[in-house]
């Protein structure tokens, strides 16, 4: 920001000045060869008059010692430089003073003449009976006439310091104030303070900028008040959609509970006739020591088999309800894709109803950790995979395959779920992902795996997308993209 190496009152006294300084300037340039003029004229017509005066005292005067006195008496300072009286046969017989021209020195005859020469006026005037009279007088100007422009400059001068005087007082009073008290109550207004009022004073236009300025003060504490208010109530509606979002997705992560505890029965009731057929044979006893401890290590696995199958089903179910799946505030969140992979496995490995279903996976080197908690993993890929499972019964496709597959590329980890099913039709691939939204009959499912899964993917900064199989064969193909743990997902995006 360029800023003026002066204030107001110096910038405008400057520019005064400068324009006094010019104005001068310029009436000494116009006034001093009119001055010289105009006194070079008066000189010549006082020269004129006082040399025809003195040339009628002389007509008038019959002795020649009167009249050498009379010319004495002309001549000097305030009178003429030089006069002489010549007679009728061009002789000089009086004589003042000193004369230089040559009309002078030989006057024409019987004839009135006025000459000049540079400085000096030569007047003569015949006079009839008497002779020739001549005189001079100088028409420089005096010293009192060369110190009058010198005075006008000197009087302007002054006049000019005391109007920049009055000038700066006057701008110091009705603008130079009223701005810097404007301009202090801007600056306290800009660093957060809202009471600050500027004083209404000064020139007109400075006062209306300074009511105009308190009534934007008061508009702004106002609006400000206003929007604290909106911003209080959009952040207590964002806690309570979060709040609201995060028992959506715990309802479907218990309604995902319920339909795998229903599909473990079968899982937990072999071991458990297992285990109560073992325990009635030791019961009723005639076992040497060997078959004891063969019936208890057998009772032992089967027990184990039961508490691995309920323990990961509990774990899935008390998965940490944060949205991105940190486990604090300020700590973000990290997960392991391929252990999420291998944990969907485990959930649908003991399901009758998937028996007929095989689940692959084809994870690609090893996997930077991501931005969603690997229970939130867990939680997408096993919607994703029941849903393609379910794809696989309705179109009575089975026995078929679903595929989890995963890689790292560009900064990102790319995650594909794909069946050999019927495939989404291209009108419903923009509708999957929305709340509510199911191709199940009526009463199956509640239309909100895929939405969830979706809000999880994208609340950690990833994209998902439902699309056609890439190698061209029947079935569905659904690709995640998240960001690599405490980085932003690439701009350029490979999910299409």
């Amino acid at each position: 920001m360029n800023r003026a190496p002066f204030g107001l009152r110096a910038q405008i006294v400057i520019a005064l000045f400068v324009v006094l300084a010019i104005a001068a300037t310029l009436a000494m340039a116009a006034m001093q060869p009119l001055t010289a003029a105009s006194g070079r004229l008066t000189r010549k017509r006082l020269g004129l008059t006082l040399a025809r005066s003195v040339a009628g005292e002389v007509a008038l005067t019959p002795s020649l010692e009167g009249v050498r006195a009379l010319l004495q008496q002309s001549v000097g300072d305030v009178g003429l430089s030089g006069a002489a009286l010549y007679d009728l046969s061009h002789r000089r017989v009086a004589l003042a003073g000193e004369l230089t021209m040559p009309t002078s020195l030989r006057p024409p005859a019987l004839m009135d003449d006025a000459r000049e020469s540079d400085d000096v006026l030569a007047v003569v005037v015949f006079l009839p009976g008497r002779g020739v009279f001549v005189a001079e007088t100088s028409l420089a100007p005096s010293p009192a006439e060369r110190a009058v422009p010198m005075l006008i400059l000197l009087y302007t001068a002054s006049a000019g310091v005391l109007a920049l005087v009055v000038v700066y007082l006057l701008l110091t009073r009705w603008i130079v104030r009223p701005v810097e008290s404007l301009t202090l109550a801007a600056e306290r207004v800009a660093a957060g303070r809202r009471d600050v009022r500027a004083e209404v004073r000064g020139a007109a236009e400075i006062a209306r900028a300074a009511g105009a300025f308190n009534r934007m003060t008061e508009q702004l504490s106002a609006r400000e008040s206003d929007l604290s208010d909106r911003v209080e109530e959009l952040e207590r509606a964002h806690r309570e959609l979060k709040r609201a979002q995060e028992q959506i997705v715990r309802g479907e992560r218990l309604a995902t509970v319920g339909r795998l505890s229903a599909g473990i029965a079968h899982e937990v009731g072999n071991p458990l006739a297992a285990i109560v057929g073992l325990a009635d044979v030791m019961a009723d006893g005639g076992l040497d020591e060997s078959e004891v401890r063969e019936f208890s290590g057998r009772i032992g696995r089967e027990a184990q088999r039961i508490h691995r199958t309920v323990r990961e089903l509990l774990d899935y179910a008390r998965a940490s309800p944060s949205p991105a799946g940190a486990t604090e505030p300020g700590i973000t969140a990290q997960g392991d894709v391929a252990d999420a992979m291998e944990q969907v496995v485990r959930l649908i490995a003991p399901q009758k109803s998937l028996r007929d279903v095989r689940v692959e996976l084809d994870v690609s080197g090893t996997l930077p950790p991501v931005g969603v908690s690997t229970d939130r993993l867990v939680q997408v890929l096993l919607n994703l995979a029941l849903n393609a499972a379910d794809a696989l019964h309705m179109a009575a496709l089975t026995p078929g395959s679903i595929t989890l597959r995963a890689r790292h590329e560009m900064g990102r980890v790319s995650i594909e779920v794909e069946d050999d099913g019927p495939g989404i039709p291209d009108e419903a691939r923009a509708k999957v992902f929305e709340p509510f939204y199911t191709t199940k009959p009526a009463g199956e499912g509640t239309g909100l795996g895929l939405a969830t899964s979706a809000a999880i993917v994208e609340q950690a900064g990833g994209l998902i997308a439902a699309t056609s199989r890439n190698d061209g064969a029947r079935g569905a193909r659904i690709a995640i993209e998240l960001p690599v743990a405490g980085q932003r997902l690439p701009r350029e995006s490979i999910v299409p």
